[in-house]
């Protein structure tokens, strides 16, 4: 249980944002979130706004920043997304095969946004 004035962290990746896939600086494709995590993260999002309501917890603090992951090739990158329970599987590409292909090796990186909300416990009421 957490005592009254302490601290809760929500920090998780943003699902109503999508996803970057940058080569280099470049942004040349994105990626969304699962379905069952969508409704996961409204769940959390109801949650949040219950307590909050209710009164147990206000908000002191939220914001967000991105979350870089980098990989060695497209197919790193894919081997990733594979095992990956919240992002979708499947990238939606900006560029054309044939320019992803003199790619393959090159470094990629997934921009993932991140949310947080800092909760502070208020005394029962």
């Amino acid at each position: 249980m957490l005592r009254n004035g302490g601290l809760l962290i929500d920090a998780r990746p943003d699902s109503r944002r999508l996803s970057g896939v940058l080569h280099g600086e470049r942004a040349v494709g994105t990626l969304g979130t699962t379905r069952d995590t969508l409704v996961d993260d409204r769940a959390a999002d109801r949650a949040i706004a219950r307590v909050k309501r209710e009164g147990l917890f206000r908000s002191r603090r939220d914001g967000g920043f991105m979350h870089h992951v980098a990989f060695a090739g497209i197919e790193a990158m894919q081997t990733y997304l594979n095992e990956h329970a919240r992002l979708v599987r499947r990238v939606r590409w900006r560029v054309d095969a044939a320019e992803r292909r003199r790619w393959r090796d090159d470094t990629f990186r997934i921009e993932r946004p991140i949310r947080y909300e800092l909760l502070e416990r208020l005394g029962e009421r």
